[in-house]
């Protein structure tokens, strides 16, 4: 093996998981966060533990409702924007365009 292009291996890279447990293992880096581990794994402990995970179901839902309301604001100042522009269309443009209007 070529000396200079492995990474350096640390036997004790500590691994902390979201419940405050802490362990050891091999590993390239020096310290690791991992959201579950053994101690508090459901399959592990035996225990029905909710995991507050998003699943995809719920994040398109998210993303269709976003883009619903912003499909909305678009609509809603288009709407304006056509308003204002018959407005202008509807006042006079000269002097004599609005003295024929005020007889």
């Amino acid at each position: 093996m070529k000396k200079s292009i492995h990474p350096k291996y640390n036997e004790d890279a500590v691994v902390t998981c979201a419940c405050g447990n802490t362990f050891t293992v091999g590993a390239t880096v020096d310290s690791m966060s991992v959201e579950i581990c053994s101690a508090c794994h459901p399959f592990w402990t035996g225990d029905v533990k909710f995991i507050d995970a998003e699943g995809r179901v719920d994040k398109f839902i998210k993303k269709q409702k976003t883009a619903e309301t912003e499909r909305q604001k678009r609509i809603k100042a288009l709407k304006e924007k056509i308003q204002r522009e018959k407005s202008r269309e509807e006042a006079p443009r000269s002097l004599k365009e609005m003295l024929k209007s005020m007889q």
